[in-house]
């Protein structure tokens, strides 16, 4: 049951993330303010948006089984106690890397529902 909680907690995210970056002001921001790696297409930067949601449910399947928590509350809690490390990371990325405030703001919004949200779907089926 926690393999198919892990894989729905990906997908979910995955459509999160389409759905926020496919808002139109969110959209300009980030094609205005991002400069897209070349040679990477579409597909392949779809494959790993999904690749990195299926790695984060599965972390946040582990530690709550290691916590021995269960229930989507304690998923949606653990979600958002361990969006405090891309929240960081993110925070590092506008002093050191000079990133646009709001751009940063999206990815921060980005991950910090995908693993409240992915903690939450887990905990479903811990």
């Amino acid at each position: 049951m926690i393999v198919a909680g892990v894989a729905i907690a990906a997908v979910v995210s995955f459509v999160i993330s389409a759905v926020l970056y496919a808002a139109p002001p969110v959209a300009a921001l980030v094609s205005r303010t991002s400069t897209p790696r070349p040679g990477i297409g579409m597909p392949v930067q779809m494959l790993f948006v999904v690749l990195r949601g299926l790695l984060a449910a599965a972390v946040l399947a582990a530690l709550l089984v290691a916590g021995d928590r269960h229930g989507a509350g304690a998923g949606a809690v653990l979600g958002a106690i361990v969006a405090v490390l891309p929240v960081t990371i993110l925070a590092g990325a506008v002093v050191h890397e000079n990133v646009p405030i709001p751009t940063a703001l999206v990815h921060m919004t980005d991950w910090v529902l995908k693993l409240v949200v992915s903690g939450a779907m887990v905990g479903l089926f811990v």
